[in-house]
């Protein structure tokens, strides 16, 4: 091929020229940018590695804490809770038991009472007594 009878106009030389330019300014600043952002990607993601090391570092200990707290635990001081629980419970449901006792006893005096003060009632006893203001 022969390019001594090729005619390029000067202007058509220059434009692709100024658009190679352009393209490898272009290109030159996206490596750029993209190199920037690589840099930061690592480095936030140093950042959360250390961050995540020192949170399970805590969560450790925390276990650590918890099991040695579970080895110190004594099943007899349990067993010693329970029956003074279960001792409690027994006094009062005895002390429940001598209550209602109380309590039935007490309601068939008040039922003694009632059947004497109706008697007298009907024997013409009026009862004039105020006992509060328990209707107004």
């Amino acid at each position: 091929m022969d390019f001594s009878n090729i005619k390029v106009s000067i202007g058509i030389v220059v434009a692709i020229i100024a658009q190679a330019f352009g393209i490898i300014w272009y290109v030159a600043q996206l490596d750029s940018t993209v190199g920037n952002l690589s840099t930061t990607v690592d480095t936030i993601q140093e950042e959360k590695t250390t961050v995540d090391v020192a949170v399970l570092q805590n969560d450790i200990e925390a276990l650590k804490e918890k099991i040695a707290m579970a080895e110190e635990f004594d099943a007899s001081d349990l067993e010693e809770a329970v029956e003074e629980l279960e001792d409690k419970v027994a006094d009062l449901e005895t002390k429940d038991a001598i209550i209602e006792n109380e309590m039935r006893t007490i309601m068939s005096d008040h039922m003694g009472f009632n059947k004497v003060l109706e008697d007298m009632g009907k024997s013409g006893y009026s009862d004039n007594r105020q006992y509060g203001n328990y209707n107004d």
